[in-house]
């Protein structure tokens, strides 16, 4: 006969076998449950990424402010949203991938591989007029002219220095510019009203004034900051997803930070000793003014559109410093009141300039210009398509350098930097 006193011992033993085998099914199953949810985490954040290579390889065909969705390898495992918006004159664009309740994201902001497209020191149309140089005057890389050519001047007391007018082949200009990018100046159009957007979070200016910083992810609605006076920015900083408007003016003090924001008005002032990353667009200014700088990816833009009674101009001081684009496209031209872009002594632009009208420029290009004409102010008179000790070189743009999609011709498209 069996004691109970070991039936108990053997049911003991039982019960602590059955929760040691349980403990290590349970250890078990976590473990393999945690490995498969590492796995397909690390699976969601490659597939966002391969959803940003998959929207620069098909930048064409994704349309603009709207999401596909994409099955990277057509087995309905891999299936990424993406989606492409402007940002000023730059795109974003964004791919996400969810599993379950796992999700993960991208966003970058993408430009054009201006190396691709428009390796062009200086295309100067062709106004039936030669260009001119004079002084310490430097153009290296390829240059499209006019048929009348390029040839040394004397004026203002100074002859050309140098060996070699141009550095780079010369090719024959057509009397009008490659035509600029319609869909980047008509998104921009879009943005000098203070509509209201399903995907953007429209405020008074107002309500923000006491506050000394104004920052917004990427990850979250943009932030659209409006007033119909003159908004003047100083001792606030100001990051991120936020697109600041006035209807008269805005004015940008060296006590601002603006890092990533974008700027639209009629009429915009950058004071002296600015420093920051932003996006200007005007209707119908632009000051810069002296000993600015703005870091790359920063844009310089001038949108004329209809008629004016006064000339548009873009003016950029001396000493200022701008990695980035600068351009001006204007509408409606007018003889009388002909819209200039003007750069200072000492200022240095790396990057892209075009000016559908006129260009000004005393200082250095580190890039590639487009211009109609050629002006040069001196106190004594008022020059047609001359130089003088200004300086444009293509060859030392960086291979790295993304710019504006500024001329239909450029195609493809680089990633910026990452925004999340």
């Amino acid at each position: 006969m069996i004691k109970a006193g070991a039936l108990l011992y053997a049911m003991f033993l039982i019960i602590v076998i059955a929760l040691i085998s349980s403990s290590f099914i349970l250890v078990n199953y976590y473990n393999s449950a945690y490995v498969i949810q590492t796995l397909k985490q690390e699976q969601l954040y490659r597939d966002t990424s391969s959803g940003i290579n998959y929207g620069l390889s098909f930048h064409q065909e994704i349309p603009i402010n709207s999401k596909i969705e994409v099955d990277l390898f057509n087995d309905e495992e891999h299936k990424v949203s993406i989606e492409k918006k402007y940002w000023g004159a730059f795109y974003i664009l964004s791919s996400e991938a969810k599993w379950r309740n796992k999700s993960a994201s991208k966003s970058a902001l993408i430009g054009a591989n201006i190396n691709e497209g428009e390796e062009i020191a200086l295309y100067l149309a062709d106004q039936n007029k030669p260009l001119s140089l004079t002084g310490r005057t430097q153009i290296t890389g390829n240059c499209y002219l006019p048929k009348a050519g390029v040839k040394r001047a004397y004026i203002e007391g100074k002859s050309f220095v140098g060996n070699k007018l141009i550095n780079g082949t010369k090719y024959n200009s057509n009397k009008t510019l490659p035509p600029i990018n319609k869909e980047l100046i008509n998104e921009n159009l879009k943005n000098f009203f203070p509509k209201e957007s399903i995907n953007d979070s429209l405020m008074d200016y107002e309500l923000f004034l006491d506050q000394d910083s104004i920052i917004n992810s990427f990850q979250n609605k943009t932030l659209v900051l409006y007033s119909p006076l003159t908004i003047n920015l100083s001792k606030k900083v100001i990051e991120g997803n936020i697109i600041i408007k006035s209807d008269k003016q805005i004015v940008v003090n060296k006590s601002a930070i603006i890092t990533n924001a974008i700027l639209y008005s009629k009429g915009i002032v950058i004071q002296k000793g600015v420093k920051g990353t932003m996006q200007i667009f005007a209707q119908d200014s632009v000051i810069i003014e002296d000993n600015c700088q703005l870091h790359y990816p920063s844009v310089i833009a001038l949108i004329g559109q209809g008629s004016s009674t006064i000339a548009r101009k873009l003016i950029v001081g001396e000493k200022v410093l701008v990695k980035g684009s600068v351009f001006l496209h204007n509408e409606n031209f007018d003889r009388k009141n002909q819209a200039i872009v003007s750069i200072g002594k000492e200022t240095e632009i790396t990057g892209q300039v075009y000016s559908s009208e006129l260009l000004e420029l005393k200082g250095g290009i580190i890039g590639g210009v487009f211009c109609k004409k050629l002006i040069l102010k001196t106190p004594s008179s008022v020059y047609e398509n001359h130089l003088m000790d200004a300086v444009i070189n293509r060859d030392e743009l960086s291979e790295n350098f993304v710019g504006v999609p500024l001329t239909e011709t450029i195609k493809n498209q680089r990633i910026i930097k990452w925004l999340n």
